[in-house]
């Protein structure tokens, strides 16, 4: 049965959605960040598996905004909008 429980990160408290796998095991997903799902063994260990996915996802977020130039030859700044 799928739950839906906060997982605690550095960067706040995200919404994942926890189920058993098929064989053994949990699968985890954070629905909010496109790509975070992972598995762990135990509940404990799915969640700290998602906890450390979500912050690597996070972080890699900001370091490609932080890499992003601006294509337009004008003097106008420009601003980039990432959601996490």
């Amino acid at each position: 049965m799928k739950k839906s429980l906060y997982i605690a990160t550095e960067y706040g408290s995200h919404l994942v959605a926890i189920e058993p796998d098929e064989r053994r095991g949990y699968v985890v997903a954070a629905p909010a960040l496109p790509g975070v799902i992972t598995w762990g063994k135990n509940l404990a260990h799915a969640k700290e598996m998602v906890r450390e996915a979500i912050e690597l996802c996070i972080e890699s977020l900001v370091q490609k905004r932080s890499a992003v130039k601006p294509t337009s030859r004008s003097n106008k700044s420009q601003k980039i909008l990432v959601k996490v």
